[in-house]
């Protein structure tokens, strides 16, 4: 199962490159090198903060139960019109977090989480249930004394709250204090601040031993924030992962990929550098941390288990054989982020990953934090450092154009539809060149291979490459190449190659296109349920192809090379785009007949003009009426 999901993380790049190929006219693979783990911050341990105490070892502190609870057991339920919130007084721990709508300048929007239907709208919960049975749940503390990490994680704090439940209207705000102290000489102090109309809370935490601060304090965030309701995860529908900011650098670890696991299914990650913040999530929610101060020490740890999911497909080919799989290997991901606990603020963000959200808060985060934040890199611009610049800032514009199109035609497929024909029509004048320099490049064939036969010839016999004969028959090869150069014919390609990249990456972060159905599809972010649009995506691919000129046929072995383009390739790229997001598809297959169509203009424009040609045959057609030729009488 992991070995599927990593080969799913290479298939949107390795369907751009190969979609490259087709116009230059040789194909390759491209696969990325798995994310090297470093061994020298990587340890196989076991987190046994939540787990009974064993037996005690040689040289090594035994871990002891906490005393009875003297604060009985309460749980306060704080509801907003942004979210509900259900926190737990054993531990000071949240147990539940449902996202109820997603507000930004451009709006707002109702959340539910994946399979929801217009009948049946289910809640979006962040928690999941196996981080609840396991006790990986967010805001629990870690020390580098294991005795007092589960006394912190598990005796009942006593809450300052006299109600139960704790609903905010509009521009509120409530704090919340959970206080435990012990007779070891342990205190410890949460206090929680909640605000009605924002996704970020406030976090203090107090902790000393005998009146001093105990050093290395450590707020776990998580496990697995997101969308549980996901029956199968793929390299479109992620699962949770850990980003972080750290050194000015963006670093995400995926559970069923960064992490090498020991017998018990237990990982650990360390991460070096100052941490600016750190969290966990998927692709369109998540939960991060801002500490008050940068500090170093960051750590991510995982667990993996087994599943049960109702029936589905991994691929065309189960597709096609009908072997469906009922099981997944899943991960619980956290973050161990290093903050200082003498009572400063941690900024809690829960929330969506929108982009136009996400980018009204740096501010907000920005002040209140006292440094530079920009927490709209939690959204997964790209796992390739190098072309994540590029995908960023392209793929940020399309957000907005795609949002301004849905503005007019409130469907989000009409949008794409009305995206790609504009920017397929801004591409004409180059595609126009295109066809004009293939056209040149074939006329010339039949001269440019006399030319060459003429220069291997003069080779064979011995004529130096400075002799005048050889120059000039090198100069005639130059004129000719001039005019028609298949680079440039290229050019089209090589602009949509970015914009291709860019454009998926907005359809796999905008929270707009989550759940927006178009037709027989039901959400376009992820895949077309009949696979309607992967087999008209290949038709198209190749009905664009045959009509699309090519570069110039001189050998036997580049016309079946083009054939096998032709053909292989269309069937290859459907096996590569096979469950990609709908709106992805909608995109390419749209822009396959708009090429089409663009083309069949062109042909009859570069027939416009063209003098008929003179063609000899070896005989009169039978229909063809004689004509007696006159006398001349001069």
């Amino acid at each position: 199962m992991d070995n599927s999901k990593q080969q799913n993380q290479t298939r949107f790049l390795l369907a751009a490159l190969l979609s490259m190929a087709v116009l230059f006219g040789w194909s390759y693979f491209f696969a990325p090198e798995k994310t090297p783990t470093d061994n020298a911050n990587t340890a196989q341990v076991v987190d046994t903060s939540n787990t009974p105490a064993p037996a005690a070892q040689p040289n090594q502190p035994q871990i002891v139960q906490p005393a009875a609870d003297e604060a009985p057991n309460k749980q306060i339920t704080v509801k907003s019109p942004l979210y509900e919130v259900k926190l737990d007084s054993k531990g000071a721990l949240a147990t539940s977090w449902i996202l109820l709508k997603n507000t930004s300048p451009h709006g707002e929007k109702p959340l539910f989480a994946a399979g929801s239907t217009a009948a049946e709208q289910l809640p979006l919960q962040l928690i999941s249930q196996k981080a609840l049975d396991t006790n990986n749940i967010p805001f629990r503390l870690s020390t580098d004394d294991q005795n007092l990490n589960t006394l912190l994680n598990s005796r009942n704090y006593q809450v300052s709250a006299a109600e139960d439940t704790i609903t905010l209207g509009e521009g509120q705000e409530r704090q919340i204090d959970f206080i435990l102290t012990d007779a070891s000489g342990v205190a410890v102090t949460k206090s929680f601040v909640f605000r009605a109309d924002s996704y970020v809370a406030d976090l203090q935490v107090k902790l000393t031993r005998n009146d001093q601060p105990v050093p290395n304090t450590k707020l776990l965030i998580g496990a697995s924030i997101g969308d549980h309701a996901i029956n199968h995860h793929n390299f479109y529908q992620i699962e949770s992962e850990a980003v972080a900011a750290v050194n000015d650098d963006i670093v995400r670890h995926q559970g069923y990929y960064s992490f090498t696991y020991d017998a018990n299914s237990q990982s650990s990650l360390a991460v070096d550098g100052k941490v600016d913040w750190a969290g966990i999530g998927d692709a369109y929610f998540a939960m991060v941390a801002i500490p008050a101060t940068q500090n170093s020490g960051l750590e991510f740890k995982a667990e993996k288990y087994e599943v049960d999911t109702k029936p589905y497909y991994d691929g065309i080919f189960s597709w096609i054989t009908r072997s469906e799989k009922t099981k997944e290997t899943r991960h619980l991901v956290t973050a161990y982020l290093p903050i200082n606990a003498d009572g400063s603020t941690t900024k809690v963000y829960t929330g969506t990953k929108d982009y136009f959200a996400l980018n009204a808060y740096n501010d907000v985060l920005t002040k209140s934090v006292g440094r530079p934040i920009d927490v709209v890199d939690i959204i997964n611009f790209s796992n390739y450092s190098i072309i994540r610049p590029i995908t960023k800032y392209l793929s940020i514009p399309i957000l907005s154009a795609l949002n301004f199109f849905n503005n007019f035609t409130h469907n989000y497929g009409v949008a794409i539809i009305i995206f790609t024909f504009l920017f397929y029509s801004l591409l004409f004048p180059l595609r126009w060149s295109q066809s004009r320099s293939f056209k040149k490049a074939a006329a010339n064939a039949p001269k440019m291979k006399e030319i060459q036969d003429k220069i291997k010839d003069f080779q064979k016999k011995g004529i130096p490459i400075d002799d005048p004969r050889m120059r000039e028959l090198q100069m005639e090869q130059l004129r000719m190449t001039k005019s028609a150069l298949p680079i440039g014919g290229c050019l089209p390609m090589l602009l949509q190659f970015p914009l291709l990249i860019a454009f998926y990456t907005a359809v796999t972060v905008s929270l707009g296109i989550r759940q927006a159905s178009f037709l027989w599809l039901p959400d376009l972010s992820v895949g077309d349920p009949y696979h309607l649009l992967e087999f008209a995506f290949a038709a198209s691919m190749i009905l664009s192809m045959k009509f699309t000129p090519q570069a110039a046929i001189v050998t036997p072995e580049q016309q079946m090379q083009q054939k096998l383009m032709t053909y292989f390739m269309p069937i290859m790229m459907l096996w590569v785009m096979w469950s990609a997001p709908a709106g992805l598809l909608i995109y390419w297959f749209f822009g396959n007949v708009v090429s089409f169509g663009q083309q069949l203009i062109i042909n009859r424009m570069n027939k416009t003009g063209e003098p008929p040609k003179e063609e000899i045959v070896d005989s009169m057609p039978k229909n063809v009426k004689k004509v007696k030729p006159k006398l001349s009488t001069s």
